[in-house]
């Protein structure tokens, strides 16, 4: 299957999870940080299998396909996710890099990284929250080794497509018009899809579409209608089908049982 590219409303996330996390393949534009604060969690890192013990912890660069694939006891983990461009110039370019192991070791963490490690919560304003995230990618960056990222191989249309639409799939999409970006022919557009990844073109963009909507109602006051169109739907009638598809409800009744759950 073709691992789903991640869209997140907001570009600083923190999340402490004390229960088993599982979460297929996927990729995003983000640095993700995992660290184990007690118990254990499994994880699968572009086809490598990894066992985080506490103490221990993985580093994801953008673009990086990962997957969460639980556990048999829980784990309270410390999930930090967080958009490059919130860092400005701070850092270098992430999307150069890429850590030579994205493990990061127990012996490797000193105390003041244990200690922002710790202290960094859910609960904090954003701005405590970029203040940690800052002091903890600082630690990190001394600490793992890095290599040079390595593009896309030429023959590798299909990972550069799928980048394309994360980045553009609120535009009108279609074959034709990625046979004509990509210089290839339709029926090899289709072929990537149907063959490689099991999904065709129409679904995917219904999915990443749905994915986003989903989130615009959880996180605006913005009308079903805006949010179709925000979201790149070519119609309501196509919103309210492939939502119902993807979740199970409409978009209305989405949008009520999130009201429901905030009162």
């Amino acid at each position: 299957m073709l691992p789903m590219y991640e869209i997140r409303q907001t570009d600083l996330t923190v999340k402490r999870n004390n229960y088993e996390l599982k979460f297929p393949e996927h990729i995003h534009k983000y640095i993700e940080l995992l660290y184990v604060i007690s118990g254990r969690q499994r994880m699968n890192i572009c086809g490598t299998n990894y066992n985080i013990t506490a103490g221990n912890g993985m580093i994801i660069f953008p673009d990086i396909v990962h997957s969460y694939l639980g556990n048999e006891d829980k784990a309270d983990v410390l999930i930090l996710i967080c958009d490059p461009k919130i860092f400005g110039s701070l850092f270098p370019d992430f999307k150069k890099l890429r850590p030579h192991s994205p493990m990061i070791y127990e012996n490797q963490i000193s105390p003041e990284l244990k200690f922002a490690l710790n202290a960094i919560s859910p609960n904090d304003s954003k701005e405590i929250k970029f203040s940690w995230a800052c002091v903890i990618l600082s630690y990190i960056m001394n600490i793992i080794q890095f290599d040079a990222a390595t593009d896309a191989p030429v023959d590798d249309i299909a990972y550069k497509i799928i980048k394309y639409i994360e980045e553009n799939f609120t535009d009108n999409i279609t074959r034709d018009t990625l046979s004509k970006r990509f210089n290839v022919s339709k029926c090899y557009i289709s072929k990537i899809f149907t063959e490689k990844f099991n999904i065709n073109l129409r679904n995917y963009l219904g999915l990443i579409r749905a994915e986003y909507s989903a989130s615009l109602i959880r996180t605006s006051n913005e009308t079903l209608t805006t949010i179709s169109r925000l979201s790149g739907f070519e119609s309501l009638r196509t919103f309210n089908r492939i939502f119902k598809t993807v979740y199970g409800m409409t978009p209305h009744e989405y949008k009520n049982n999130i009201s429901k759950m905030m009162k």
